[in-house]
């Protein structure tokens, strides 16, 4: 018995080039892309894409008959069974048998998906709206297994997959609608492709676009667009740090909130700091400072910079932009700091190993930047280097900011430094704009527990130092079992609820947190009592050193955030208040020599490289700025010299390069520590052009230095990104949903947008062809959405059948309208009244017959307008 046919081979034919093979390519993207993320899949995407293809194209052709489904994927399911106990009789060895089975599973799920979507495909109207719904759901979840999320991959993932959902759903319609008759059945599927294409592209364009913004906002917020991924520290989490694609590393320009910190033990630069106590022997460190904090997103909990902030006193220059021994000074943050009472000029110099070559960090408040080479016998061990001098608090130090935790002798110690403080009592004369800056907390409820708290434990103190103090001691204190209230934890947890206040939970419930957890309450606490404060965040600074004293080692554990608190004419003031964290080992005690005995340079000009001989080791560099026996000279017209480069050491901010890496137009800056440069001397008059003729050429330099154009646009990168403002975790699951949902929205009124374009054509036409057009038009498409389909019948048999049901003149428009389209006889006076009169009554009888709920839910129908297009229009 022959089985009989549900579709031609016609049909089939254009299910599988237009359904089945789009289908096999997007599911080959997905299955690539989720190779990256899924051992399991072991990278063979084409295998298993050929799994998927084979299961979509043989139930394609199977279910063209009448097959039922149920029973022919019992008996598939029988058969996978049969020859999974084949595979293991043949397989030798546990192992063997363990990674055959997971092969044939991968290939049974993968021809058992095709399978079914390849009969959804032939037999079922509504299957593609589930299977675009499960793409989008499996592209979610591939999408969360990144941690890349920069805006131009998200797009790029969800685009291809919302554009294959408005393809499948309209293709499949138009192919369940096709004429299979039609001569030029060809052409015929072509220009509703393409015209699709072209809707469809708008609209992608348009959603996305919409969502772009939003887009970004999650690449700030979770993307790695920066290198926040540290091998050595794993994925997730927050780290104080973070890696940059060069390896270096910077300080995080926020600090979150979160469950759990990742400290590294790696070496970051090693820093010599000339302050010492009195009598010149005792070291007096000082924590090292990168950014200020004075901004905080209560919908992520991260604490963020401002460059917007008033009385901006934070320091950043790029030392891999300034020319080597040439300094970058700005005394206006010593101004902004408002600070004129016990103050002094400390100098330092920073010698980088893994720290940034862009990255500037110093004790507050620096003010002064100038790049130093690296002596050559250190060039393995340290990158780059720079001086910096900071305008620094006489009550600034390790010593009087670490929390003393009980040390008697470090209390007494601290205690000269806030019998000082005590002589402010109030912040009247302060300027307004500073304090309300300063000072301001969320309004919602969450920070009015934190305000209580405040207090209450500042009850008996008066002045704000004392205020201070008793917030130390706060996190100092026992319970009522004599143990520490208070715990240092790298894994402090998160509330069970999602959106809970993090600051909350940790000083009322677990009371466990890492360094931003105790930072941030102190800041809010000190807020709430109207002291102005701001967190500091860089490297807290531990004196290991006893062999050469003012040599400090910093490693990645010791990146770190603290409090300032501002104290009218003392300025910025740190405190720390995080406990001691006594479970944590430290970074390795140092044991390399600092790099000492730097020599001082005679000659060092910047300029561009004009030519460069790498034979005769001579350089030719048009000169701009020079510096000689340590005076500045500057011209507008840069001044030709040659130089002997072949006992140059030339360097980039990633360390020692050859020679050859210079070529002609580059910037670079070039040093020399040749006697014959000693006792040649210039006077105050002599110009750039002056001092170059009095030196004999070619000028034997010692040190090059590449200034890297790349790192100014990272630069300016970075401080771009800084200005973003992060978006809560929560907003990818909305941005998607809420895209979703606009191109449902799209989809739900796209028949009534077609509607009223077609309703207002055919009331406004005013020639008599086109009112006939228009109006036929309209009718025609308003009949099809309410379900009056023409399911191929003829012009006057149809019209006819909708007169009967509706009492209308569709058959007497209906003749006038068809001479007009075929014949060149003019309409008479009479036709031209049957057109002219038929439109508004027909439609009124329409809506009357059918009411309203049904028209509306007609209306919502995306089917019957994808119909219309789709079907012949002879």
């Amino acid at each position: 018995m022959q089985i009989g046919k549900i579709h031609s081979w016609k049909k089939v034919i254009a299910q599988i080039i237009l359904l089945a093979l789009p289908t096999v390519m997007l599911a080959c993207y997905l299955l690539w892309n989720a190779n990256r993320f899924y051992n399991i899949l072991q990278n063979q995407w084409i295998l298993q894409g050929s799994y998927f293809a084979a299961g979509i194209l043989l139930a394609t052709v199977f279910y063209s008959f009448r097959f039922r489904f149920f029973t022919t994927t019992l008996v598939l399911g029988l058969l996978y069974y049969g020859v999974y106990k084949l595979l293991g009789s043949f397989s030798v060895g546990e192992f063997d048998a363990f990674f055959v089975s997971v092969q044939f599973m991968l290939f049974a799920v993968l021809f058992t998906v095709g399978w079914i979507t390849g009969f959804g495909f032939s037999r079922s109207r509504y299957y593609t709206i589930f299977w675009s719904v499960f793409l989008l759901a499996v592209q979610i979840v591939i999408i969360s297994k990144t941690s890349d999320y920069k805006a131009a991959n998200m797009i790029g993932a969800f685009a291809p997959v919302l554009a294959y959902a408005f393809y499948i759903i309209f293709t499949a319609e138009l192919i369940r609608n096709m004429n299979e008759d039609e001569t030029s059945f060809g052409w015929f599927i072509t220009k509703r492709l393409l015209g699709f294409g072209v809707v469809v592209l708008a609209l992608l364009l348009a959603v996305l676009s919409i969502f772009q913004t939003d887009f970004k906002a999650i690449e700030k917020e979770w993307g790695n667009a920066e290198g926040k991924y540290d091998p050595n520290k794993g994925s997730g989490g927050e780290s104080m740090t973070k890696t940059n694609k060069d390896g270096s590393v910077s300080n995080n320009d926020q600090t979150k909130l979160t469950s759990s910190l990742h400290k590294g033990k790696r070496l970051v630069f090693v820093a010599k700091l000339d302050n010492f106590f009195e009598g010149g022997t005792a070291p007096n460190p000082l924590y090292f400072t990168a950014y200020y904090y004075t901004k905080f997103d209560t919908l992520t909990q991260a604490f963020e910079i401002d460059s917007l902030m008033p009385d901006n006193d934070l320091f950043r220059p790029n030392p891999s932009k300034i020319p080597l021994y040439f300094a970058k000074k700005d005394s206006a943050v010593i101004k902004n700091t408002h600070a004129t009472i016990a103050r002094k000029v400390v100098n330092a110099e920073v010698y980088k190993v893994l720290l940034s070559p862009d990255e500037f960090i110093a004790p507050s408040t620096a003010f002064f930047c100038q790049p130093i080479p690296v002596p050559n016998e250190y060039k393995d061990q340290y990158k780059s280097a720079y001086r910096a001098k900071m305008w620094v608090s006489d009550l600034n130090s390790a010593y009087f900011i670490y929390n003393p935790a009980g040390n008697e002798s470090l209390e007494q110690f601290q205690e000269q430094r806030f019998q000082a403080l005590r002589s402010v009592t109030s912040y009247t004369g302060v300027d307004k704009k500073l304090l309300d800056y300063y000072t301001y907390m969320p309004s919602n409820t969450d920070y009015d527990s934190l305000r209580q708290l405040a207090k209450r434990i500042t009850a008996n103190a008066v002045t704000p130092i004392d205020k201070m103090i008793a917030i130390r001691d706060y996190f100092l204190s026992k319970d009522e079992f004599d143990q520490p209230l208070f715990k240092y934890s790298d894994n402090p947890g998160i509330p069970g609820i999602p959106s809970a206040s993090k600051l909350n939970y940790f000083l009322f419930e677990n009371r466990k947190g890492y360094c931003a957890y105790f930072a941030g309450a102190t800041l809010f606490m000190l807020r709430a009592l109207g002291i102005p404060s701001r967190v500091a965040a860089g490297f807290l600074t531990i004196d290991r050193s006893s062999k050469n004293p003012g040599w400090y080692w910093f490693y990645e554990d010791q990146a770190h955030a603290w409090v300032q608190v501002f104290f009218p004419g003392y300025g910025w003031i740190d405190f720390d208040t995080t406990v001691p964290d006594v479970n944590t080992q430290q970074a390795p005690q140092p044991d390399e020599t600092p790099p000492l005995n730097m020599q001082d340079a005679y000659f060092v000009a910047d300029g561009t490289v004009t030519s460069i001989d790498t034979i005769t080791k001579k350089l030719q560099l048009k000169v701009s700025k020079l510096l000689f026996h340590d005076k500045d000279y500057e011209t507008a017209n840069p001044e030709q010299t040659m130089l002997d480069v072949s006992l140059a050491t030339v360097s980039k901010d990633t360390g020692v390069v050859t020679l050859g890496t210079i070529k002609k137009g580059m910037h670079i800056t070039t040093a020399s520590y040749a006697e014959i440069l000693k006792n040649i001397t210039a006077s105050e008059q002599d110009s750039l052009s002056d001092v170059i003729k009095k030196l004999h050429q070619p000028i034997p330099v010692d040190q090059i230095k590449i200034i890297d154009p790349e790192n100014e646009k990272l630069q300016k990168k970075k401080e771009a990104a800084a200005n973003e403002t992060p978006t809560d975790w929560l907003q990818l699951m909305w941005i998607l949903l809420g895209t979703i949902a606009a191109c449902t929205a799209v989809a739900f009124l796209l028949p009534w947008c077609i509607w009223l374009y077609y309703d207002a054509k055919a009331r406004n036409a005013t020639e008599v062809k086109a009112q006939a057009f228009n109006r036929y038009t309209a009718a025609m498409f308003y009949l099809h959405v309410l379900g009056y389909s023409r399911q191929g019948k003829g012009p006057v048999e149809f019209a006819v059948a909708i007169d009967q049901q509706f009492n209308t003149s569709f058959v007497a428009f209906n003749n006038v309208y068809q001479q007009l389209k075929y014949s060149t006889v003019p309409l008479t006076a009479k036709q031209a009244g049957v057109i002219e009169g038929f439109y508004t009554p027909f439609i009124q009888s329409v809506k009357t017959k059918v009411p309203l709920k049904t028209r509306a839910t007609a209306f919502l129908n995306i089917y019957n307008t994808i119909s219309y297009f789709a079907q012949s229009k002879k």
